[in-house]
């Protein structure tokens, strides 16, 4: 049976279903989406009621905003009254003059708000105490460069596209950087390409956006309307422009002649103080960051600390970014690290050193829909093959790493690595599957939450769609930590495991890109999970080793064993005992000496 999308819109889980979320720890949250903010792109500060700054972060004192406080904005917000965006004006040392949105909150209006940590304890300790927030992405400039690495720009390219960024225009960002027109010209021209962005405005768009962290998406029009006060019109032709549109097109788009679009649109520049589409699209971006900072939503998944996660993207020939995490060193051998179907690329630590100390090169790809791999464009759930077009997708990325061959270790995951066995025969050379599960109807267990949410899908594919923002959105850190320690009851190497805040922060990072409402990439894996069947045996696969925890709480150690020999029958099997589900995260070393030296 295939999933109905009329019925997929129509069901909510199950009681039954609920109940066992519920027991788990798991809840049932409204709304759902969370976003994950580079830590280091957050300029924000608490300020006492003489206006003394009490703490700010790095960005805000980078920003010198100390200097831009509004006394009238200043004195409402010790009053009580609500947050008011305020405009301020801020000069740059060269002379160059922007604006930028303030918002002004007492103590106890922005508890909602996402503040660092420092900033949200000076915040918390005192009710009485103004917490001003603004986001200013073209002085963010080590969370911006980040950004224009991970598209793969060079030094010439990331420094012409920052100066466009922050003056706004080209010629002015030619001559901060020192360098002829036409030179920056042709730098910004090689940028758009390598960031597979049609328009100027597309690519700072792109840029800033990543600059700020993983956001959801989001209505920019209406983001516009609330902090800049546009007319619904205004902000629409606003946030056309600012995703790449031309004048021409945005006027299409909403039906009006184009000369009404441009009178409309040289009113939106009046108002936002911009002259270029590139200003355009860094202040919408801007705007839609500080949306969601002041967002009141259900938890906090947290930041992304600043230079944690080494980040490149690869694009689809048809179209997409594939999101790649090169750990180095680049004279280690290259190693793949595949994640789950519940995590995204993040390799854990322990493994991740343990793996480099070993010698390798670690590196990890999201999978279609997952983390920041964008989907297949149109690809639904249930009507393609998530795991051939992951292949596809690593295939492009070892492509473009100049890589022939390489190592694996997959943590579940395995439909994938024999759909890339498939693909390229020969390319993979040892691989290590750890706690491999079986298509779901094999997959034995019933009990437990999983084992009701495996029982709740096979009846009913169509509740995977429904249940899956529930199931992934546990965004705040505690949230997790306590479902992980529920869970791993009855499996004493895994109430071990989860002891160590160490693994719960790690599985924590990996999770977050779900928050986002990122989970297109698990509803399609796990809907062609609960429709498949037994592969076909794979033989030539002497140098696979298959490690099974003999405390795996969600399957059966011995039947998953005996699935895997009879679709592997050359590889190694074994049970690994005093291990659990955990068992990547709590012993790295007996992945490593599996991959090095065969089964002990």
């Amino acid at each position: 049976m295939n999933p109905d999308p009329a019925i997929s819109a129509e069901l909510g889980p199950s009681p039954d279903l609920s109940e066992a979320l519920a027991a788990a720890g798991i809840e049932m949250l409204e709304g759902g989406r969370l976003p994950v903010f580079n830590i280091a792109s957050v300029a924000a500060a608490v300020f006492d009621r003489s206006g003394a700054c009490v703490c700010e972060s790095p960005a805000f004192r980078a920003m010198q905003g100390g200097r831009h406080i509004d006394e009238d904005a200043f004195g409402r917000a010790l009053s009580g009254a609500p947050p008011r965006p305020v405009a301020v004006e801020l000069v740059a040392a060269d002379g160059h003059a922007d604006t930028a949105i303030f918002l002004y909150a007492l103590a106890t209006h922005a508890q909602g708000w996402r503040l660092p940590p420092e900033v949200r304890a000076a915040a918390q300790r005192n009710a009485g105490h103004v917490v001003v927030i603004t986001t200013q992405a073209a002085r963010a400039t080590g969370p911006l460069e980040e950004a224009c690495q991970s598209y793969g720009l060079n030094g010439l390219q990331t420094r012409v596209v920052m100066e466009t960024i922050r003056t706004g225009n080209v010629k002015a960002a030619a001559q901060s950087a020192g360098i002829s027109f036409h030179t920056a010209r042709e730098a910004l021209a090689q940028a758009m390409k390598r960031a597979h962005a049609s328009r100027l405005p597309a690519l700072v768009t792109r840029l800033t956006s990543l600059a700020f962290g993983v956001l959801p998406e989001a209505d920019a029009a209406a983001v516009l309307e609330d902090l800049w006060g546009l007319t619904p019109r205004q902000a629409a032709i606003a946030a056309l422009v600012a995703s790449g549109a031309s004048r021409a097109s945005a006027a299409s788009a909403l039906s009006i002649g184009e000369a009404v679009a441009r009178k409309e649109l040289e009113r939106v520049h009046l108002v936002l103080q911009v002259s270029t589409g590139a200003e355009l699209a860094r202040k919408v971006a801007e705007a839609n960051a500080l949306r969601w900072l002041t967002a009141a939503t259900g938890g906090d998944p947290g930041f992304v600390e600043a230079g944690a996660e080494p980040l490149q993207f690869v694009h689809r020939q048809g179209g997409g970014r594939i999101a790649v995490s090169d750990y180095g060193p680049a004279s280690g051998a290259p190693v793949l690290v595949a994640h789950s179907n519940l995590t995204s690329r993040f390799v854990g630590r322990s493994l991740l050193r343990t793996l480099q100390a070993a010698g390798y090169r670690p590196i990890a790809i999201d999978r279609p829909g997952f983390g920041l791999t964008d989907e297949i464009a149109g690809a639904a759930a249930g009507g393609h093959d998530p795991f051939a077009a992951a292949a596809a997708d690593t295939l492009r990325v070892l492509e473009k790493l100049k890589i022939r061959q390489l190592d694996l270790v997959a943590r579940g995951a395995a439909q994938f690595v024999l759909a890339l066995e498939r693909a390229a025969p020969g390319r993979l050379r040892r691989v290590v599957l750890v706690n491999p599960a079986p298509h779901a109807a094999a997959s034995g267990s019933r009990s437990g939450t999983v084992g009701a949410m495996k029982e709740a899908y096979l009846r009913n594919p169509a509740l995977i769609r429904r249940v899956a923002p529930f199931f992934l959105r546990q965004g705040t850190y505690e949230r997790l930590a306590e479902r992980m320690r529920r869970g791993a009851r009855g499996s004493p190497p895994d109430e071990i495991a989860v002891r160590d805040p160490d693994l719960i922060r790690d599985y924590f990072r990996a999770m977050r890109p779900f928050a986002t409402g990122r989970i297109a990439g698990y509803v399609n894996e796990v809907t062609a999970v609960v429709h498949g069947s037994r592969p076909d045996p794979m033989p030539g696969t002497a140098e696979w080793r298959v490690l099974v925890a003999a405390h795996d709480f969600m399957h059966d150690p011995d039947k998953v064993v005996d699935y895997w020999r009879k679709v592997l029958p050359d590889a190694q099997h074994r049970v690994v005992p005093d291990t659990g589900r955990y068992l990547t995260f709590s012993h790295p070393h007996l992945v490593v000496e599996a991959l090095q030296d065969g089964m002990a």
